[in-house]
């Protein structure tokens, strides 16, 4: 599809859920869906309400189809916006950071829904949450500097960094130094000393201890590698 000249046909395969979204408080689940519905063309009104209830039934806000949207928690309300995303069954939902502000059972509410529409439609996350990427992702791709730095599977690329993250703890005042001499991925403040942990092939002069990579580690190195090759281009 070309996306300037064609732009009606793209509307017609894509949902859209921003982050950010604004409801009308005093309106219904239900009368609110059926309005959207109506505004992307289902013109009947009996097929409008058989596609809301399979809409409400589908982000689990059956019971709630009469509350006002006032009323809904952010992750209800997430639900909800997916359910209008999925109007007019696009082939591709593009979703921009769905879990910011959720408490942890509502994100993992959230998580289930979207891990569910994505058995029938392609999903693509916007997201900083490393979480929402290895829970929900069958493929990633790190974005910096308007470029794809990397791409893969998530198990794949944690896979890539076995035996090459360390860990050790030091005084602040050495962590410079470390920097330094190693790509530190990470660090916090652990019983009165910094953390770090670094990326290296080989082990670290020192007694570092080898750790099990995660996809946090992934992110990290990669933007640390990117910002190490642009300093030295």
């Amino acid at each position: 599809i070309d996306v300037l000249n064609d732009k009606s046909t793209l509307r017609q395969n894509i949902g859209y859920l921003p982050q950010s979204f604004g409801l009308y408080p005093k309106v219904s689940a239900e009368m609110l869906l059926d309005h959207f519905a109506a505004l992307k063309g289902i013109i009947d009104r009996k097929e409008r309400k058989k596609l809301v209830n399979e809409l409400l039934d589908k982000v689990n806000l059956e019971t709630h189809r009469k509350k006002h949207l006032g009323g809904f928690s952010g992750g209800m309300k997430q639900r909800f916006g997916i359910a209008q995303a999925l109007i007019g069954n696009p082939a591709l939902l593009i979703v921009d950071e769905p879990t910011a502000g959720l408490d942890p059972a509502e994100r993992n509410r959230f998580h289930n829904v979207l891990s569910e529409v994505g058995q029938e439609t392609i999903v693509m996350l916007s997201t900083h949450i490393v979480e929402d990427v290895k829970d929900l992702c069958t493929n990633m791709a790190i974005l910096n500097g308007g470029q794809i730095r990397l791409q893969g599977s998530p198990a794949t690329l944690v896979a890539s960094l076995n035996g090459k993250v360390w860990e050790k703890a030091f005084d602040k005042p050495e962590i410079e130094a470390q920097k330094q001499k190693y790509q530190v991925i990470s660090e916090r403040i652990f019983a009165g000393q910094t953390l770090i942990r670094v990326c290296a092939d080989q082990p670290p002069a020192g007694d570092f201890t080898a750790v099990s990579p995660n996809l946090e580690a992934v992110y990290f190195s990669q933007l640390g590698l990117h910002v190490k090759n642009a300093a030295t281009s």
